[in-house]
């Protein structure tokens, strides 16, 4: 695999979701969350899923040109309508918003509904420790996952993001999937045909499988079982129910470029300003102290370090930012298949021209 230079990426990203349709702005927005994803390891979320984006913007199920609407407001509450925009791009626009807001609020709690996909949750997280703010962010998803002890399909993976700054040391970013497994890692091993490990899926039947075939038109299994169903189900009640958006049947298929209706889905975030609570200087160091007490603990045989959660995530930020992404053959396939959709690339071209085509623009 050939790695490139991040930024460049993120223009080539940015020129794609342009041609889409998308607004400069928006599409800035959108491929800067998409290469945050790809920076930081998760590369289920990055440029792997830029096709189904794209394709979801051509069979017209995002609008392209989103008006964000306050719906409602008071000190500490937001309540927005994303107005279907692409959720990689008008999300982070409510994050601004409502971080601004939070600050001098002390809480502030903020609904959206009428949205799509938003992408890596660790990008909103790192956003509002760099404003010293604790987030808690979580969202639905196209639905998955059964509900303990049945078949249907009425879950997301229902992801949780919670971000908590620091001082000396890394912040702490827990960002992760109520489900065993995410859907698009899962959707990877079946685009490489590899068996999955059994737990992270059942078949439409409900018998446990490694067949990835199986599991995409199965179930995923929840975190620690039922306790897991039950952290999704608080997602969907605080993030669909409690926002206004669609849930259960009702949310459109991300995954299904051509399945022709909206997503829907609803989001909820929470910031919290630390200096209403004490002073900032006093919560780092504390923070921090909290942070070596768990890293400097005794280790079990055959472990090298114990981590934080985020820490390996940011590690391989800063790793990337300095050797650049990498892109397989296969991906590199795809993108340019997308690209020459949009007329960005010709028949004989490489990622390499490619990029310097968008670079060009």
């Amino acid at each position: 695999m050939k790695s490139y230079p991040p930024e460049s990426l993120r223009v080539m990203a940015r020129q794609m979701f342009i041609k889409a349709g998308l607004k400069p702005e928006e599409a800035a927005r959108a491929a800067g969350v998409v290469i945050q994803s790809d920076l930081s390891g998760v590369d289920s979320h990055g440029l792997s899923r830029l096709p189904m984006y794209l394709g979801r913007i051509g069979a017209g199920m995002v609008n392209t040109d989103p008006q964000v609407k306050v719906l409602a407001e008071s000190h500490s509450t937001l309540v927005v309508d994303c107005d279907n925009g692409l959720g990689i791009a008008t999300v982070p626009k409510v994050l601004d918003l409502a971080l601004a807001k939070a600050q001098g609020a002390g809480v502030l709690a903020c609904t959206m509904r009428n949205s799509n996909h938003y992408g890596v949750g660790n990008y909103y997280a790192l956003k509002a420790v760099e404003k010293n703010m604790i987030c808690l962010l979580c969202t639905n998803t196209t639905p998955c996952m059964a509900p303990t002890g049945g078949v249907d399909l009425l879950i997301g993976t229902n992801p949780i993001t919670v971000g908590v700054p620091s001082g000396r040391e890394l912040p702490v970013i827990l960002d992760m999937a109520s489900t065993n497994v995410a859907m698009g890692k899962l959707q990877a091993m079946f685009r490489e045909k590899k068996k999955i490990p059994f737990g992270w899926a059942i078949t439409r039947e409900g018998r446990p499988t490694d067949d990835p075939a199986e599991a995409v038109e199965g179930s995923l299994l929840p975190i620690a079982g039922y306790k897991g169903y039950g952290l999704a189900v608080i997602v969907d009640l605080l993030a669909a129910v409690l926002a206004g958006a669609a849930f259960g049947p009702e949310v459109g298929r991300l995954d299904r470029p051509e399945a022709q209706k909206p997503e829907g889905i609803g989001h909820f975030l929470l910031l919290v300003e630390v200096e209403k609570f004490m002073p900032l200087g006093e919560f780092h160091g504390r923070v921090d102290e909290y942070i070596k007490l768990m890293k400097n603990s005794k280790k079990a045989a055959g472990v090298g370090e114990i981590f934080l959660p985020g820490e390996i995530e940011l590690k391989k930020m800063a790793e990337r930012k300095q050797a650049g992404i990498a892109v397989s053959e296969a991906l590199e396939g795809q993108l340019l298949a997308e690209a020459r959709k949009l007329g960005l690339a010709g028949d004989g071209d490489d990622l390499e021209a490619l990029i310097d085509n968008c670079l060009k623009h």
